[in-house]
């Protein structure tokens, strides 16, 4: 009798039970849109790629540069398949307000969990006048500042700091200031340069960009002055403290710094496969303490609290599934 030798490959693979059976089949390529190139989250996301795929290597990420800002609106149109994205911003997103024209209802959650709690930063060179919110935008001097395009989430938030001082990054310009626009490393080499004389931007601390900058020109950190901790307050900035010993080459590096923060998450789209979204979950959970390696930010970062802390963002269903087994969601 003939024997069906087509058959014999898969006979082997269910006796033995080799998962190669689906590797054939399973590859994923995904795009992850992160921050600024140079930026925290864009490193970030790159090593939290390396923890995925070392521990599915059907999962293949590539890292786009992005913006917090920006990144909801990327993935809610499907050009991307994730995005990092700020909690108060992807709130906004969803309900469709500022800087939002319309509801952003394609986002889904992988994980948070109050992770990568990112500190806004200003800093400016000690060969300058400035120590104070109110010296930089509220006197009479013209500085030089540093920041990210437009689209980028610190964007969005200098122009709620300069609510407080009736102004606009437009109005500012107009009095004569001048705005050098770049991602991180521009901004680094102009600081170090001496073309301008503050950095306005968003890391998580400790950043590499901030020791960097340190190099060859002394610099010191400006802490928020009340008046504009309270006024963020109502976007869902919270105040936190960049810890005394952060930037031992700062000038003030020795004090605990009051600044904003807030935390990030992993989002993806809602057309994702459930599969594929399950996947996600469960490489970056089981996971956990190399994904703590990443970066310091992320020590903070606990699979039983991977679902909170970005309200209005429902999770992907194949991720709550995962996060049901494991008895850490309803």
């Amino acid at each position: 009798m003939r024997k069906n030798t087509k058959l014999l490959p898969l006979f082997l693979i269910l006796l033995l039970g080799i998962p190669g059976g689906s590797t054939l089949a399973e590859q994923t390529n995904l795009t992850w849109m992160a921050g600024t190139v140079g930026g925290g989250w864009y490193t970030i996301a790159a090593g939290i790629s390396t923890v995925i795929q070392e521990a599915d290597p059907e999962l293949i990420i590539k890292v786009l540069p992005g913006g917090g800002a920006q990144n909801p609106t990327a993935l809610n149109e499907k050009k991307v398949d994730m995005a990092f994205g700020l909690p108060f911003l992807n709130k906004a997103a969803v309900d469709g307000q500022i800087p939002y024209e319309t509801k952003h209802s394609s986002l889904r959650l992988i994980a948070c969990g109050y992770m990568i709690r990112n500190h806004l930063h200003l800093f400016a060179g000690t060969d300058t006048p400035y120590k104070t919110m109110d010296d930089v935008f509220g006197g009479s001097s013209k500085p030089r500042i540093a920041m990210s395009h437009p689209g980028a989430s610190e964007i969005y938030v200098l122009e709620r700091i300069l609510e407080v001082y009736k102004t606009n990054i437009d109005g500012l310009s107009g009095k004569g200031y001048h705005i050098a626009r770049g991602n991180y490393a521009y901004q680094v080499s102009q600081f170090k340069d001496r073309n301008i004389d503050l950095v306005w931007a968003w890391y998580a601390a400790p950043a590499a960009a901030v020791t960097e900058a340190a190099v060859g020109r002394s610099l010191r950190i400006i802490p928020f002055s009340e008046k504009v901790i309270k006024h963020l307050d109502q976007y869902g900035l919270e105040p936190c403290d960049i810890p005394a010993g952060t930037y031992p080459q700062a000038e003030n590096g020795k004090e605990t710094l009051q600044v904003c923060c807030n935390g990030s998450a992993i989002m993806v789209h809602k057309d994702m496969q459930d599969a594929v979204a399950y996947r996600l979950a469960k490489a970056i959970n089981e996971n956990v303490e190399r994904l703590h390696k990443v970066h310091p930010s992320l020590t903070v970062y606990e699979p039983k609290n991977g679902l909170l802390g970005s309200p209005g963002v429902p999770p992907h269903p194949g991720a709550l599934k995962y996060y049901k087994e494991k008895g850490w969601a309803n």
